[in-house]
């Protein structure tokens, strides 16, 4: 999408916004935001880009009634206007840090015209949105989108002529693709599968940290899980290291706190960052310790917990490593296989087993999804990722903090307050950060790693080299 159609800003992977289709961005106030638009500006088929069309994309991308799917992350945005012939407000109902950098990611400006003559089959290959990106769309189906050069493009044209996106069913789809010359990229969704990748002639792979975050959460308001020294059971009987050695290989790291680093840079110098991660060191794998956690808990005859888990990923091999090392201890761990289609049920229904493995990542560079496992709503909205069911009183103003004020000392001061708080009380146990993978093929370079906002944005073919 962001090949075609594009924002008004550009966000990077370290959170920081570009001019795109806006020259100039102000905000007068805690809740408005003025985009200066270029000028000049036509889509594809020629027609000049207005303010008017501006203010439908935002409208449309926040529209929750109408059902689209990005108004999640804008949720903030009240609405937007014309206020000029190339100027463009933007009302928040609510103070929003991360209100510029959530539009610039989700907000791809249409041509209203086109998109409002054809509302009923809008994305469809039928009615692919029309943009003012550097290329235009002249296929697409469910297996692949071909694109071509925009001759119309205001800005300095990307290095291929043609590019096609195809949508493979797997990593070994991929691999043998690249390997035959057919595919020149490809995004790397199973670590297990890099060699495969890497064993391909002429093929380099580029890595970056994902804003993911791997962890599971402890259902605290049901048996055994209820006693904290459980809770510290558990995390002593993990060997994280180990699982992810098995899961990712050199492909992850081990997590200190629940959030990457990455969300908390955009508002901290980097050694205030770091001296937060050294206090949030995780509990150690120590069976030993783990066997004193249970003696001292009101489960000392051991206990049977369930652990539903997706096959093949590190969600099952750190269940197994569970079973195993807990077995000798007197606890008794089932592990059930789901579907990814079952577990994202359990996820959005709120219907988790009373221990979950999760994943989540930040949709932009910032720690405000914090709020989203310690609030009280969380609780039971989807969504919410309180799986835990841990919403302390006094947990619930920096929570609100965090997604409520513009400062970025006082959100700092609460995502610590937060971060340290579930390293004491293990609601939570932090597991990894797996790398954003992709490879390309011989030929091909990057000229810096793209993370995955990067990709998102559409800045990965700006970073793109030719041999």
């Amino acid at each position: 999408m962001s090949l075609f159609t594009e924002p008004v800003e550009r966000l990077s992977g370290d959170g920081t916004l570009t001019p795109n289709l806006a020259v100039k961005v102000t905000e007068p106030d805690d809740v408005t935001i003025v985009y200066t638009l270029r000028e000049g500006v036509r889509f594809s088929d020629g027609t000049p880009l207005t303010a008017e069309d501006v203010v439908w994309t935002i409208n449309h991308v926040s529209d929750a009634d109408a059902g689209a799917a990005t108004s999640s992350l804008v949720s903030s945005v009240a609405g937007a206007e014309a206020t000029g012939e190339f100027e463009v407000t933007v009302t928040l109902d609510r103070p929003d840090p991360t209100a510029r950098q959530s539009l610039a990611l989700v907000a791809l400006v249409q041509e209203s015209r086109f998109a409002e003559e054809n509302s009923a089959e809008l994305g469809q290959p039928t009615a692919v949105p029309v943009g003012t990106g550097p290329y235009r769309v002249i296929s697409s189906s469910a297996e692949s989108v071909r694109l071509e050069r925009n001759k119309n493009y205001w800005g300095e044209a990307p290095v291929p002529d043609t590019v096609t996106i195809s949508f493979l069913g797997s990593d070994d789809t991929a691999q043998r693709a690249m390997r035959s010359g057919s595919l020149n990229g490809a995004l790397v969704a199973n670590p297990v599968t890099l060699r495969q990748f890497e064993s391909i002639p002429g093929a380099t792979v580029f890595s970056r940290p994902a804003l993911q975050a791997e962890y599971f959460s402890l259902d605290t308001t049901k048996a055994p899980f209820d006693d904290i020294h459980v809770r510290r059971a558990i995390a002593h009987a993990i060997d994280r290291e180990g699982v992810m050695h098995a899961a990712y290989g050199a492909n992850a790291g081990l997590l200190r706190g629940l959030v990457p680093p990455g969300t908390l840079t955009p508002i901290a110098p980097r050694a205030e960052v770091d001296a937060l991660l050294d206090e949030l060191t995780p509990i150690p794998f120590d069976l030993d310790a783990a066997a004193d956690e249970i003696a001292r808990s009101r489960h000392v005859g051991g206990f049977e917990m369930e652990i539903a888990v997706m096959p093949d990923t590190w969600m099952e091999l750190a269940a197994l490593n569970l079973r195993e090392n807990l077995a000798s201890l007197g606890v008794t761990v089932k592990v059930r296989p789901v579907s990814s289609q079952e577990w994202v049920q359990m996820v959005f229904g709120h219907r988790t087993t009373a221990m979950f493995p999760m994943s989540f990542g930040a949709a932009v560079p910032d720690p405000g999804l914090l709020r989203r496992v310690v609030s009280e709503e969380s609780r039971t909205r989807a969504g919410g990722y309180n799986f835990a069911n841990w919403a302390p009183e006094d947990l619930q103003p920096p929570a609100a903090t965090l997604v409520d004020s513009r400062d970025d000392a006082e959100r700092f001061a609460a995502a610590r307050t937060i971060l340290l708080r579930i390293a004491e009380e293990v609601p939570y146990i932090p597991m990894y950060q797996p790398q954003f993978l992709i490879v390309l093929g011989e030929g091909f370079s990057f000229s810096e790693a793209p993370t995955a906002i990067d990709m998102a944005s559409g800045i990965w073919m700006r970073r793109l080299l030719a041999e």
